[in-house]
């Protein structure tokens, strides 16, 4: 009993030093391999189709969408942004990927446009971002309130 509760206590705090999703996936037989944030946002639909039309990375994509929609979290009601969280998958890993833990602090497109300076890209983006985040929205059926709402904040 002794030496279960010993390597139960050893392994917990081994694998509390080890990222959460390395230690979930090989618990849930994914092998040795760890998916990183990177391979989470390169796989999101919606940095997918920010990549394939504006020509810039995944990472860079992910930090752009991650700016506007943490800025739009802070301006929509509480249903707008649960419609919103429910037709963006992983979208704590597009707010996630805004250099410098920014992402809690957006909440003006000031804010945004030095998010997205930060990632390397100009902030006239933006107004391409914008329509291509709305139209992915619209193909998820997004409502009308929430296209709405969403189309003044990013004015």
């Amino acid at each position: 009993m002794k030496k279960t509760l010993i390597l139960s206590t050893l392994a917990l705090s081994l694998t509390a030093a080890a990222p959460a999703n390395a230690f979930l996936s090989n618990l849930f037989g994914g092998g040795d391999e760890e998916v990183t944030t990177e391979q989470a946002t390169a796989s999101n639909p919606l940095v997918g189709m920010l990549t394939d039309n504006l020509g810039i990375s995944a990472d860079q994509a992910a930090g752009g969408a991650g700016a506007l929609l943490a800025m739009a979290g802070n301006g929509l009601s509480s249903s707008e942004n649960s419609e919103l969280n429910s037709m963006i998958p992983g979208l704590e890993s597009l707010t996630g990927a805004i250099p410098g833990g920014l992402g809690s602090m957006i909440s003006n497109m000031d804010s945004v446009k030095t998010a997205f300076s930060a990632l390397g890209l100009d902030p006239a983006l933006i107004a391409q971002f914008t329509p291509l985040i709305t139209q992915y929205l619209t193909s998820q059926d997004a409502s009308s309130g929430l296209l709405s709402s969403l189309t003044s904040l990013w004015k």
